[in-house]
């Protein structure tokens, strides 16, 4: 009955939570987060809510701490204008060691950011996921040292040197071992992780059966008691007589760990069973204060005027609640993230959303029905290129050995323009893999609006993925104006020296084709309203005609220069086509080309165990206008208190027009986390910016200040 009371519980908070943000669809960015083993690799696999193309992960060498940057193709409007940042924890197990993932979105940037931080280093590598919503991380279980397997039981902590390790080895692992028990004694846990393990990387030495115990205290102090137990069983099995045995033995069974099971296997910590119930809850206050000063030549002098505003003052809260209960051949879990904002400003607007809210079964027996996996609710597509989020059910069913098929049916929950009577049908014959290295999918996509089809396409993802380059296609056609809807290519290949080339080429109709699209410049509510006035002919031209052409290609190289510095640089081509002027909207001209060049300088672990700096270096050039920005962010975790992470940024941007008109920007700010406890966290960010706009005839110097403070916490 237990497990029964769990998702009775979870169900109780998703109710209250689905009170509390009932209403608009709003799409967060990130989906979902899980891990595969595959031999002595972890492969974590973060799903998203858009097309995204995975560009860079530093640092290149094992780190605790990495950032990865990413662009988003396409998604939802309420994922690329999403200011409200996200999280999402992977809990340790299986050796894997907790991961946890943020996101603080950009709305005004289509490269995005990740901040990925392990409870311990290890190197990470990311590659494209297998399809266009996905990006994996794999990460390598280190080897427990099996020379010290054999090393002799005696009665202390320590070990006599003997031949075990050269003077300078011990030189090594003696320094180590001093920084790893005072930041121990500091209880900065993470940082004596770390340390432990760069000695225990190390060959056998005088330190090493020290740092075999401690880094299990490390781990309790961590409120990490899985990976405590893990590391004294495996203590137990290498030294098993002796005082510091005896301690172990103690400890060990202080946390319910059993000696008879560490006997049997320790080298790395089995995997535990899901929890049955997880979830976040974070609330913010946004705030924010500007105040322009402009000065204006007039015919009698000057004009000169001030005008100060609040522009922020809102309170935004998200919850993030799962739980699951499994039995002997099935699994069912319940899913539901929102958030809501409340505008403290006069007039201002409120509002909720729910980016998804569903229950999913699946079967694991091994009849018929083995594999088979129904989801209802609002969600995100299963696959299937352009499909965005929505309310109805999904199935999945593998049909043989690598082939599944897909089907989808409900309702847009995020649509463009609402039309009454929407539905939604999708079918997608997914293969895991073929040709030995291939894997892809095709999808049929059917939408309509009061019985009038709003959207026909036929779609394919393509993927390949090689010991030196991977390689992903999309191709998506509207079959109700026979016109190519996206193409997207973005392949990735290691040509020596540790060296990555990436490549992206993109078209796609932005917004994507639909006949709903009509209603935008036409005023009018509905398809069938419309078609009172229009014929069929004409709204699918008014529907194109809102709808342009977007393209862009990308280059990027990325290299390490050595294990704490790493190099990348993009070059980019960006362009949207021409729009004629269509019932209320003017013509829109085309945008031109629209060139930049970036460089990016990342340095890791350059002064404490946990920083990573970031120097970055942009040249833009537009048919309009030319732009230069220079930024650096910090990430630095403080020592003797690694719960402490602190971000300080700068920017710097000027930009030149055809009208000889002079912008400067410059923005300094810093963001603060603090782990409180194992729960729960303080966030706060600050940033200032200062510009000064010179013109013929004007002159305009403006100053802003935005910041937010709140915390997270885990619920369970």
């Amino acid at each position: 009955m237990k497990p029964m009371r769990t998702l009775a519980r979870v169900w109780l908070a998703l109710g209250l939570a689905l009170g509390l943000a009932a209403g608009a669809a709003q799409a967060q960015t990130l989906e979902d987060i899980d891990v595969r083993s595959q031999g002595d690799q972890r492969i974590v696999r973060i799903r998203f809510n858009a097309s995204v193309s995975y560009l860079q992960l530093a640092p290149a060498g094992g780190s605790a701490d990495y950032t990865l940057r990413f662009e988003i193709l396409a998604g939802d409007d309420g994922v690329l204008r999403q200011a409200v940042g996200e999280s999402r924890r992977l809990p340790a197990a299986d050796g894997l060691p907790e991961l946890l993932v943020g996101y603080t979105p950009e709305p005004s940037n289509r490269i995005k950011q990740l901040t990925l931080r392990l409870a311990q280093p290890m190197a990470m590598q990311a590659r494209q996921g297998p399809n266009a919503r996905s990006i994996e991380l794999l990460l390598r279980l280190a080897a427990a040292p099996a020379a010290a397997a054999s090393a002799p039981a005696i009665a202390t902590v320590a070990s006599t040197p003997g031949d075990a390790a050269t003077p300078e080895i011990e030189a090594e692992a003696a320094g180590l071992m001093a920084q790893a028990r005072a930041a121990l004694d500091a209880r900065g846990a993470e940082a004596a992780v770390s340390q432990f393990n760069q000695v225990l990387k190390l060959p056998p030495n005088s330190q090493t059966r020290a740092a075999q115990e401690l880094i299990g205290q490390a781990w309790e102090q961590a409120d990490n008691p899985a990976r405590a137990r893990a590391e004294y069983a495996l203590f137990l099995k290498l030294y098993p007589g002796g005082e510091a045995a005896a301690r172990v033995t103690q400890r060990l069974a202080a946390l319910g760990g059993s000696v008879v099971a560490a006997a049997g296997s320790a080298a790395a910590p089995a995997r535990s069973a899901p929890k049955a119930w997880s979830g976040s809850m974070a609330q913010y206050y946004y705030g924010g204060k500007a105040k322009t000063k402009s000065l204006v030549n007039i015919a009698t002098g000057i004009d000169q005027a001030t005008i100060s505003r609040t522009t922020e003052s809102s309170i935004v809260t998200s919850v993030d609640l799962s739980g699951r209960y499994t039995a002997e051949n099935s699994e069912t879990r319940a899913v539901v993230r929102g958030s809501g904002a409340s505008s403290l400003l006069a007039g201002g607007h409120s509002s909720s959303s729910i980016g998804s809210a569903y229950v999913e079964h699946r079967h694991k027996g091994n009849d018929a029905l083995s594999g088979l996996a129904v989801r209802a609710g609002r969600q995100s597509p299963i696959s299937g290129g352009l499909l965005g989020l929505f309310d109805g059910v999904s199935l999945t069913y593998p049909v043989s050995d690598g082939i599944k098929i897909d089907l989808m049916g409900g309702v847009p929950a995020s649509a463009l323009i609402s039309s009454p009577g929407e539905k939604l049908l999708a079918a997608v014959v997914e293969a895991d893999t073929f040709l030995e290295r291939f894997g892809g999918n095709f999808y049929l996509l059917d939408q309509s609006t009061q019985g009038i089809t709003n959207r026909r396409a036929l779609g394919s993802e393509l993927r390949y993925g090689g010991e030196q380059w991977s390689l992903n296609l999309l191709a998506d056609a509207d079959l109700l104006f026979n016109r190519l809807n996206a193409l997207s290519l973005h392949a990735s290949a290691q040509v020596g020296a540790q060296t990555t080339v990436t490549l992206l080429a993109d078209e796609r109709r932005a917004p994507s084709l639909q006949l709903s699209n009509a209603l935008i410049s036409s005023g009018v509510a509905s398809l069938k309203d419309l078609l009172q006035t229009r014929t069929l002919s004409q709204i699918k031209g008014d529907a194109l005609a809102t709808s342009a052409i977007a393209k862009q290609l990308m280059v990027s190289v990325s290299r390490p220069l050595d294990t704490r510095w790493q190099l990348s640089s993009d070059l980019r081509y960006s362009a949207v086509g021409a729009l004629p002027a269509v019932g209320d909207f003017e013509a829109t001209p085309a945008t031109g080309g629209q060139y930049s060049w970036s460089a990016q300088l990342t340095g890791t672990n350059l002064y404490s165990p946990r920083d990573i700096n970031n120097f970055n270096l942009s040249v833009l050039s537009t048919p309009f206008f030319k732009g230069f920005q220079f930024s650096v962010n910090n990430l630095t975790g403080l020592q003797g208190s690694n719960d402490l992470t602190l971000e300080p940024s700068l920017r710097v941007y000027m930009q030149k027009d055809k009208l000889d008109v002079k912008l400067v920007r410059f923005g300094p700010g810093v963001r603060l986390s603090w782990r409180a406890s194992s729960r729960g966290s303080l966030l706060g960010e600050f940033l200032y910016e200062t510009s000064r706009t010179d013109g013929p005839t004007n002159h305009d110097n403006s100053n802003s200040v935005f910041f937010y403070v709140g915390y997270r916490y885990e619920l369970f």
